[in-house]
């Protein structure tokens, strides 16, 4: 069934009387009030959200008290001779040419993807993360240590000497280490540089998420 949602049933202006109001004093509006609202979590992207009545930014600035997203940027790096930091998670971070950064200083940081995405789409990632970097090489190990048991077990002396029995026993132990390892596989997920510098004018915040250091291309 088609029908239209009655989207004036959430502001209902006209049973409160707001729609005479605002045709009397079409500039009492909200414009030129700044309010503070403590909510558990807003879109900052909803269209709503965008622009005030007289085309300024609705949301001057906001706060993430729940400390998810915390990174410190303490640590200061500068560039090297080729115009590279060095960050925290051990990758070259080529800075672009045209960034400026009067004092040279960068404060460098990074984040655990894990620690910011949602549940759903973490169980997702260590599933793909597991099927591609780990399982092809998890499973040529597990092929190999079979193989050499059997080969070992086909020419199995008939009485084992303590040699022998040591030998076997370490052909058995590697399947069972490569199963326990597959049993309790771990996965950190992906690590994110975060860079944080002042260009003369204002701060600003760069997490490469592509983790390849070009964080030119950096969010």
């Amino acid at each position: 069934m088609d029908a239209v949602f009655p989207a004036r049933g959430l502001l209902p202006k006209k049973d409160t009387g707001a729609d005479r109001f605002l045709a009397r004093y079409p500039d009492y509006d909200g414009r030129g009030v700044l309010i503070g609202i403590l909510d558990t979590g807003v879109d900052p992207g909803a269209p709503g959200l965008q622009v005030t009545s007289d085309g300024k930014r609705k949301i001057v600035d906001f706060i993430d008290t729940t400390g998810s997203g915390d990174v410190d940027t303490s640590h200061i790096a500068t560039l090297d001779e080729e115009g590279c930091l060095l960050g925290l998670t051990g990758r070259r971070l080529k800075v672009p040419p045209d960034w400026e950064n009067p004092s040279g200083e960068w404060n460098v940081g990074c984040k655990a993807g894990y620690e910011l995405f949602p549940k759903g789409l973490k169980e997702r990632l260590t599933k793909e993360r597991k099927k591609k970097d780990w399982t092809p090489g998890h499973a040529l190990a597990v092929a190999k240590a079979s193989r050499d048991l059997e080969k070992w077990k086909k020419n199995e002396p008939e009485k084992l000497t303590f040699v022998d029995a040591l030998e076997k026993e370490e052909y058995e132990s590697r399947l069972d280490v490569l199963g326990k390892l597959d049993k309790d596989y771990s996965d950190p997920g992906p690590v994110y540089d975060c860079i944080v510098f002042h260009d003369g004018n204002q701060w600003n915040a760069v997490v490469d998420t592509s983790e390849c250091g070009e964080i030119g291309r950096a969010v």
